[in-house]
């Protein structure tokens, strides 16, 4: 990880999308739509890319996330995981 980075792990209010940002340049997200639940991996490749992240974690240090544990976050995509992955054969 790079210096001065720490990994942080947030849900949107309701838990539909939790999401972790384990380095500078990445965002994993579970994202519970329904019955179902897709993982979206985000890795920077464009200014637009590292400013989606910039935005995740404005909204988060706003309150409008809620921000989780690392525990927490095992937890949440634990359980969303039991859904049907979209995608999945």
């Amino acid at each position: 990880m790079a210096e001065g980075f720490a990994a942080v792990w947030f849900s949107t209010p309701d838990g539909r999308s939790i999401y972790a940002h384990t380095a500078p340049d990445r965002v994993l997200e579970h994202q519970q739509m329904g019955a179902r639940y897709a993982v979206h991996e985000m890795v920077v490749k464009t200014y637009a890319d590292r400013l989606h992240i910039a935005a995740l974690l404005e909204r988060l240090q706003s309150g409008l996330m809620r921000p989780l544990t690392e525990d927490e976050y095992r937890l949440e995509v634990s359980n969303i995981e039991r859904l049907e992955r979209f995608g999945a054969s």
